[in-house]
């Protein structure tokens, strides 16, 4: 009996420093496979921020840049404009994206700029211990926010997926969870 799962080519063997329970490994494969599946891997260039995805450059076997952070999609802007013929995708987290990057990511989408942005949510900065992110929903603990986040205080979590979705130009915005790998 063959080998009925193995490493896609688009992932290096490099264990992660991820925290346990992070989706950060389920979405990198997700990633890399549809990569593989596509052909891409050598037409592909992934853009790493600040935060959790930082080392991201690591475990894909692709051509990386790191960015600024918050700063992912004027790089992905740039590359993509530069060399339209490469498959661009920014790799980002709740901080880096919805918070410190708020504006760039809202700009380029509504720019209609062609790259993809592969946004993880886990709605806490887990890299920096555990502090309450835009998205940290209502009620949510954090090490900022011990009973849990006040919306009467911090306002309602930010809906990224929602706010994108409205502008006119973004190609296609979906909100998924990776609890389930199937």
């Amino acid at each position: 009996m063959g080998k009925a799962f193995s490493r896609p080519e688009s992932l290096t063997d490099e264990m992660t420093h991820y925290c346990p329970g992070c989706t950060h490994g389920i979405v990198h494969r997700l990633v890399a496979e549809a990569i593989d599946d596509l052909g891409i891997r050598k037409k592909t260039v992934g853009i790493a921020p600040v935060g959790c995805a930082v080392m991201a450059y690591n475990y894909f076997n692709c051509d990386f840049q790191e960015a600024a952070h918050g700063r992912a999609p004027a790089m992905a802007t740039g590359i993509k404009r530069v060399r339209p013929d490469l498959m661009v995708f920014t790799y980002q987290g709740d901080g880096d994206l919805a918070s410190i990057g708020m504006g760039e990511i809202i700009h380029a989408a509504n720019r209609g700029e062609k790259f993809t942005t592969i946004f993880i949510n886990n709605a806490i900065y887990g890299m920096t211990g555990g502090q309450m992110a835009p998205t940290t929903m209502a009620g949510q603990r954090a090490t900022t926010a011990p009973a849990g986040r006040d919306t009467d205080q911090t306002g309602m979590p930010l809906r990224m997926a929602n706010l994108l979705g409205e502008l006119a130009t973004p190609g296609y915005v979906t909100r998924q969870a990776v609890l389930n790998p199937k």
